[in-house]
């Protein structure tokens, strides 16, 4: 497939179907599992409207790799995966796709916006800031993400500029009781 412009949640949705029968034709009688990251993750369980150019995915079996890249689907996540915590599959999120053979699945809200926050791009942090995603974070289970994030950095002085990402965007958009 030839690489779409920006996707919104539709566009999203009817890939991530393309990809599951593709896959099916090419392995009859498996099973896999996808987990779902990023800005469309955030689309896809819609706690954020705008478009992406593509999913990015934090787990896929090897052998489905090659056939990730014809269908937008950016494996190269693994190189973040400090970005997130060692505990992430306690908190997936099933997306209820009706996919044959490839079950997706995507990072909790709280999970995805503490990734966000350990980045440097404009785009992640004005999607943190968004009111969709404001008013439907669970700012007691990002807290609990956020302490879970310590064991998996790769050292203490990427972790405590995650964290100090974190105090300022909780002082800033938090509850009041902050």
């Amino acid at each position: 497939m030839v690489s779409m412009p920006e996707m919104g949640a539709g566009e999203l949705r009817s890939r991530l179907l393309s990809f599951d029968r593709a896959v099916a034709l090419r392995h009859p009688g498996q099973s896999f599992r996808l987990v779902l990251v990023g800005g469309g993750a955030m689309v896809l369980l819609g706690h954020l409207s705008r478009a992406t150019f593509d999913l990015d995915v934090l787990a896929a079996p090897t052998v489905l790799q090659s056939l990730m890249g014809e269908y937008d689907l950016n494996g190269r996540v693994v190189a973040y995966q400090d970005h997130f915590a060692y505990n992430i599959e306690d908190r997936l999120v099933p997306l209820g796709l009706p996919t044959s053979v490839v079950e997706c699945w995507a990072a909790s809200l709280e999970d995805l916006v503490a990734s966000k926050l350990h980045s440097d791009r404009e785009t992640d942090k004005a999607d943190v800031r968004r009111p969709e995603v404001l008013s439907a974070l669970d700012w007691d289970r990002l807290t609990d993400v956020v302490e879970d994030m310590r064991a998996s950095s790769q050292n203490e002085r990427r972790y405590r500029l995650f964290l100090d990402n974190y105090e300022e965007y909780r002082k800033k958009y938090g509850p009041c009781d902050s």
